[in-house]
């Protein structure tokens, strides 16, 4: 086990643009916050690592700073990843100050040996270098608590290229993490911030590597099988809150149609769990945070809904046919209208109210906000029950709002068959919450059925959004009209041997027993 750090460091990060920077700075509320007097400095840090940046691939950022005459070697571990607010590992060691490099030797030897083993034998030298001007204070919470308030100006450096760093770092000394997210709210309502979550590190990195930041998949909530009800709850929208922000970068800064559309599914998933949770959980603070998502899920939607529109609707007919005009002219025109939607979903993520709403969920769950004023929950029963026995219940009613749509499948309307995918889809991000609760052998099956059943019904909601789509299009320039009915003709007949294909899986799903009872 690794002796214990000089401190742990917990932090949390808002991305901004100077001008926001120096209007927060000039904040009034930020003056009437009683602390310490403000200081400057030059920061300048040189992070070390092997040639394939092992070190930071094992979670390990080790760098060597230089503050005037002083040198600071600093050793950081991963962080637990519970949230926007960042909890590591932080070791602290003053160097001679005509050394060159970091000196290993002034650590603990088990983060020695980790070094050595993440390095393999590589060569540990410069890979990067930040140049910082940095400007701190110390502030006081009303409850006691401390914070270094931090403003960073300056670039990051690594094979000759460079990026700029305009940021705010919050970093927690005495108190709770609940302390950095009040304090953020307050700031957020200065000027336009976003909770960052890369390192300096992490985006130098990506700069030598000439990489662009990747989307992310959620993986299934890991839950204890012995946890309470309200523990789960806690990892499960701690799950959805870090999927969303792990792909923000992905969405807008490497554009990444994918990115945009994990974000829209972890918000999705993050309403199907307000949802599974209501009976305990109902409040006005939960019902906003709802309608947030809501929104957030709106906004972005659009622009993902053309670009499926432009890679699964258009394409394959073009494909056929690549000099037919008319429908060329339809994609030139959703091409316009997808780089509108996707500059109004990127205002949407960069606005006052994502970050908000982002905020206010860390809030929420770092407080448990689900409890009473004294700290007990509302309904103990309830939260302090195993989380198996909720769960069969919250799958039981998701399954029974399926089959009662399903019962007549056959005669079902469009509307209806848009209804049940969504039914089947809140039905599977449901599942992802708690199918780590049962035997891989006992759930694969089941899974598999359903995501095929997902996959047709999603073809098929493809093809509605596609009429909406073009609706609008003719609408707008009335002579794509007509190529507009050519393709949604294509596509109907797919969809009508679709609809057969989920007909029969429909019942293959339908006959299999639920694997949670």
């Amino acid at each position: 086990m690794d002796r214990e750090p000089s401190d742990r460091e917990i932090e949390l990060k808002l991305e901004c643009e100077p001008d926001a920077l120096e209007r927060v700075r000039r904040s009034r509320a930020l003056t009437r916050l009683k602390g310490g007097k403000a200081s400057a400095k030059n920061l300048r840090s040189i992070y070390f690592d092997t040639e394939d940046f092992a070190l930071m691939e094992n979670g390990l950022a080790l760098r060597v700073r230089e503050v005037g005459a002083r040198r600071i070697q600093t050793l950081k571990t991963e962080s637990d990843g519970k949230g926007p607010a960042s909890d590591r590992g932080e070791w602290e060691a003053a160097l001679a100050s005509d050394g060159n490099g970091p000196d290993l030797n002034r650590l603990p030897a088990n983060l020695r040996s980790r070094i050595r083993k993440a390095a393999r034998g590589g060569d540990i030298s410069p890979r990067l270098v930040s140049d910082i001007r940095r400007t701190a204070r110390l502030v006081r919470t009303e409850d006691g608590g401390e914070i270094e308030f931090a403003i960073d100006r300056g670039t990051i450096r690594a094979n000759g290229l460079e990026i700029p760093v305009s940021e705010l770092e919050l970093e927690l000394k005495r108190g709770e993490p609940a302390d950095l997210y009040r304090l953020a709210l307050t700031l957020a309502d200065i000027a336009p911030l976003r909770v960052g979550m890369r390192s300096k590190a992490e985006r130098g990195r990506a700069l030598a590597r000439g990489e662009r930041p990747q989307a992310t998949r959620a993986e299934a909530v890991s839950i204890p099988r012995e946890a309470r009800v309200e523990d789960a709850y806690a990892l499960i929208l701690r799950h959805c809150l870090t999927h969303l922000l792990s792909n923000e970068a992905a969405a807008f800064e490497g554009a990444s149609s994918e990115g945009l559309h994990q974000m829209r599914v972890a918000l999705r998933r993050l309403r199907s769990a307000f949802v599974a949770f209501s009976g305990l959980t109902r409040s006005d603070a939960v019902d906003d945070m709802a309608r947030e998502a809501k929104w957030l899920t709106r906004a972005i939607g659009q622009a993902r809904d053309y670009d499926v529109f432009l890679a699964e609707i258009i394409a394959p007919v073009i494909a056929e046919d690549p000099d037919d005009k008319p429908l060329l002219a339809l994609r030139t025109a959703a091409e316009k209208a997808r780089t509108e939607a996707w500059a109004a979903a990127r205002a949407a993520v960069r606005s006052a109210r994502m970050t908000r709403f982002v905020l206010q969920l860390a809030l929420y769950l770092d407080e448990r906000g689900w409890r009473d004023g004294e700290g007990r929950e509302k309904e103990a029963g309830g939260f302090r029950a195993p989380v198996a026995e909720f769960a069969a219940d919250a799958l039981d009613k998701r399954l029974k709002k399926v089959t009662k749509l399903a019962r007549d499948i056959d005669a079902l309307e469009i509307s209806d068959r848009h209804e049940l995918r969504k039914r089947l889809k809140k039905l599977r991000y449901t599942l992802s919450f708690f199918v780590g609760l049962y035997p891989r052998a006992e759930t694969k099956a089941y899974l598999q059925r359903l995501t095929g059943l997902q996959d047709v019904f999603g073809a098929l909601n493809d093809l509605e959004m596609a009429h909406g789509i073009v609706n609008d299009l003719g609408r707008a320039h009335p002579r794509l009209a007509a190529p507009g009915a050519r393709l949604l003709a294509f596509h109907e007949r797919r969809a009508r041997k679709a609809w057969t294909s989920a007909l029969k899986m429909w019942r293959n799903f339908r006959d299999q027993q639920a694997f949670w009872r």
